[in-house]
């Protein structure tokens, strides 16, 4: 077989694989930070479901917004917290990638990248844009948050991000009801409305919890801003 033959059907299969390598970006001049959208390896009926519903203008337009609110949820100024000048939000196929607990996975944040499943977002019955901007927050939030140097419980981390997603109005509707749960440290949905009421107990308690955080985690920051310890709180809100 000639060396042309042998291209053809290597052509052929590189043009069936559904990769897009588009990048949009927008500069927020507020708060000097740039804001990009980038595609992976996405389906065709991922990227058209994601172009019809929620569109690059818009997704941009929430990332920037999702930093301002958790920004100043925090009470931080950009260059007082992690300092980045740059949000990624990629959207791409989780099971294509090889990444996240996929079919279980949303979405996954290492440092300022952001990455979305867009094999979630095509199943997705329901209010696409709306869980598109909630996930946004949440994800915005794990850019920005502190980690008690790595010492944080990981639902204490979940159930902030979950806390910035109900406080600026984008809950899941898939979220349980209020007052469920076994433990305070559950994560996401248990959490988040446990922080929601120890923030009605101390106006601005979460974010001076995230400012304590930035040094190694300790339960006593509860005792410390509350007076009381997490599961002293935790019968109390049940």
């Amino acid at each position: 077989m000639t060396p042309i033959r042998l291209l053809l059907p290597l052509l052929l299969v590189v043009a069936l694989v559904p990769i897009r390598a588009i990048r949009v970006a927008r500069f927020s001049p507020t708060a000097r930070i740039q804001y990009e959208l980038t595609f992976g390896n996405v389906s065709d009926a991922g990227y058209s479901k994601f172009e019809f519903y929620i569109g690059n203008g818009y997704a941009l337009s929430v990332l920037s917004l999702a930093s301002d609110f958790v920004l100043k949820t925090f009470n931080q100024k950009v260059g007082e917290g992690k300092g980045y000048m740059e949000v990624i939000q990629s959207y791409e196929s989780f099971a294509g990638k090889g990444i996240g607990s996929y079919p279980l996975a949303v979405a996954s944040t290492i440092g300022n990248n952001i990455c979305l499943d867009s094999d979630y977002i095509l199943r997705y019955s329901g209010n696409v844009q709306a869980e598109f901007t909630g996930i946004l927050y949440h994800e915005s939030t794990h850019v920005w948050q502190w980690n008690g140097n790595g010492m944080a419980r990981s639902g204490l981390a979940t159930g902030i991000a979950n806390y910035m997603r109900l406080k600026a109005g984008w809950p899941s509707k898939s979220w349980p009801k209020r007052g469920l749960g076994l433990q305070w440290d559950e994560g996401y949905a248990i959490t988040v409305y446990f922080l929601e009421y120890c923030d009605g107990l101390r106006d601005g308690f979460v974010a001076d919890l995230n400012a304590m955080m930035k040094y190694p985690y300790s339960d006593s920051f509860f005792v410390q801003l509350l007076g009381k310890n997490m599961y002293e709180l935790w019968n109390d809100y049940k």
